[in-house]
């Protein structure tokens, strides 16, 4: 799986999926998403990273930015995980560690790639049958890019227009509303492994091109991706003995 800011190319949009170790459900109570939350905040402000969706669930987070620079995200996830560890560990006595190191790291290129990570990462309390909407989770960007939150938010809404070729909020809520509603209604909710597990997604074309931005990774394989959508494909590195 692509690991961490090793993957990270400065000008590109990343899906990041960090977990708890163990898959356990450190995450599970209020106080504790709260508290990722909260940090998140703090390092999207700190290290002014452009957010464009993110999710806490009961035993992993998943957060879409983009890459302005190599040291921000970094820095941004260094922060959230690991000051949310710091109280976790001294509030509950704990002394294992509480993320699994480091987090995982998928490039998403283009708009209607983009649009569905947004979806996939909004949909993951539904898909695992705590909501029956994203609405009703409070600890992911459903509310920003709704309309429904406008106090301490975290995604940066007018870099997310510009990158999804829409001209205002107005314009967009709606048509993201009503994508989501229907992916629910025709219970398009099923995991799809190529936002975790792959390198990129994209089109065809562009990832016949990700060999030209990794260079340095030499066991790289095409497949299709696999999502609900058409024309998407990824790339994924070769288990090597």
């Amino acid at each position: 799986m692509p690991r961490s800011n090793t993957y990270l190319v400065e000008g590109y949009t990343y899906h990041l999926t960090h977990r708890c170790h163990n898959r356990e459900h450190h995450l599970k109570r209020v106080r504790e998403r709260d508290v990722y939350r909260k940090w998140l905040l703090e390092g999207v402000k700190r290290f002014d990273v452009c957010v464009y969706a993110f999710a806490i669930t009961n035993n992993h987070v998943h957060v879409v930015a983009h890459a302005d620079d190599l040291e921000s995200i970094p820095r941004m996830m260094h922060l959230a995980a690991g000051s949310t560890a710091k109280q976790y560990n001294l509030r509950k006595g704990h002394l294992d560690s509480l993320w699994e190191h480091p987090y995982q790291c998928t490039l998403v290129h283009g708009q209607k790639h983009l649009m569905n990570c947004l979806a996939y990462v909004d949909l993951n309390m539904v898909r695992a049958g705590a909501v029956k909407h994203p609405s009703q989770w409070r600890w992911c960007g459903y509310d920003e890019l709704t309309g429904k939150r406008s106090r301490y938010c975290i995604i940066n809404q007018e870099r997310l227009l510009d990158e999804l070729g829409f001209q205002s909020m107005e314009e967009f809520q709606p048509i993201y509303e009503s994508f989501i509603q229907t992916k629910i209604n025709s219970d398009a909710l099923k995991r799809e492994a190529c936002w975790t597990e792959s390198l990129a997604v994209g089109s065809l074309k562009f990832i016949e091109e990700v060999r030209n931005i990794y260079p340095q990774r030499k066991h790289l394989y095409s497949s299709e991706a696999g999502l609900l959508s058409s024309d998407a494909w990824c790339v994924k590195e070769e288990n090597l003995p």
